[in-house]
């Protein structure tokens, strides 16, 4: 009896009175202060647990050979939250609101041999915030720590809280590297116009205020078949768009180019006079000031990061029609420059409104 007493005793001081009390592994992300990030644009603005099992769980790990459940001291969402703004803490200058899904974060272990045990921390967030009430995803971070331990010894706290400080480490380097460089960053749409003068082809004129038509532009020398007008000038307008970020911008592009066609472009030889060509030339100044209403346009239009290519092309169409109303308009009231009078004062306005043009360019 005394022996067996002894051998009771003897067994009780080799356990670890930790262990052989727990019923459950409590995990603390403890607040180094040497984690604080020094510089950093972004504040924690909301954890969300996406998990299969959201709350304070966080799995099962093995004490004296049986399992425990590991956990947080509260919900995953409010723990995460808390821990990680107090490493970003929110100041005047950090503008972007970073909101966080925890996808997954996870302990798992098994016993494999005496004194001997294997786990697994998993971890899997994303990142996005909210441009004009719409989700901008940004990046994400999956990680996972293989580890073998002995029984008596926790090891996945630790593990759990490396991860954890990893996700907004990988994050903060993800922002520096790409502030200015993706239009996913970017807070605020600016406009940038630019005339595009080089022609692509020796049949294009583009428009220029110091290089008017002259006849030998117009190639065809013959009217248009069932045609009773003396010339025909054919004008049009077109853009080409390319966007890039730039600082806290996403800056839209956009060149103009206002051209007429030599190949499309006829007139009668009998009636190639400088009268006839400056009716032509008031026809390509007209597309020229389409494309100023055209800039207007877009200036006054509701564009967004999300869809402003859609809204560019359908004012597009807009001022496309606008310049076939306007070209109607100045050949009905000028009687496709027969009404001498009228085509004075079309003359006179159009060249006072390019010249304005031009004269703040």
């Amino acid at each position: 009896m005394t022996k067996s007493i002894a051998l009771i005793f003897l067994l009780s001081i080799t356990l670890s009175p930790l262990f052989a009390q727990q019923d459950k592994s409590v995990v603390t992300l403890t607040r180094d202060p040497a984690g604080l990030f020094k510089s950093y644009k972004f504040f924690i603005q909301s954890v969300e647990d996406q998990r299969a099992q959201p709350g304070a769980a966080l799995g099962k790990v093995i004490a004296l050979g049986k399992e425990i459940p590991a956990m947080l001291p509260g919900k995953a969402e409010s723990e995460l939250f808390s821990y990680w703004s107090y490493l970003a803490p929110k100041k005047e200058q950090t503008y972007l609101p970073l909101y966080i899904t925890v996808k997954e974060l996870s302990v798992s272990e098994k016993r494999v041999g005496p004194n001997r045990v294997t786990g697994e921390v998993r971890l899997h967030v994303r990142f996005r915030w909210y441009r004009n009430m719409q989700p901008v995803e940004l990046t994400g971070y999956q990680t996972a720590a293989n580890y073998t331990r002995p029984e008596t010894a926790f090891t996945h706290d630790k593990l759990i809280k490396q991860l954890v400080d990893q996700a907004l480490s990988h994050f903060q380097k993800w922002m520096a590297t790409n502030s200015g460089k993706t239009p996913a960053l970017a807070r605020n749409l600016v406009l940038a116009f630019k005339e595009i003068h080089s022609a692509g082809s020796e049949d294009t004129v583009f428009y220029s205020p110091k290089r008017p038509l002259v006849w030998d532009d117009f190639k065809v020398r013959s009217a248009k078949p069932g045609s009773r007008y003396a010339a025909a000038v054919f004008t049009s307008f077109g853009y080409e768009g390319r966007s890039y970020p730039k600082d806290d911008d996403l800056v839209v592009e956009i060149g103009l180019k206002t051209f007429m066609v030599k190949s499309m472009s006829w007139g009668r030889p009998e009636s190639r006079n400088a009268g006839t060509l400056r009716h032509e030339q008031i026809h390509f100044d007209i597309t020229r000031l389409v494309v100023e209403k055209f800039k207007d346009r877009l200036r006054k239009a509701e564009l967004t990061i999300e869809d402003y290519d859609s809204e560019i092309q359908y004012q597009f169409l807009e001022a496309f029609r606008e310049m076939n109303r306007d070209q109607e308009q100045y050949d009905g009231e000028t009687g496709h420059g027969l009404n001498a009078g009228a085509q004075a004062a079309w003359d006179k306005k159009v060249a006072q409104q390019i010249e304005a043009l031009y004269s703040v360019q």
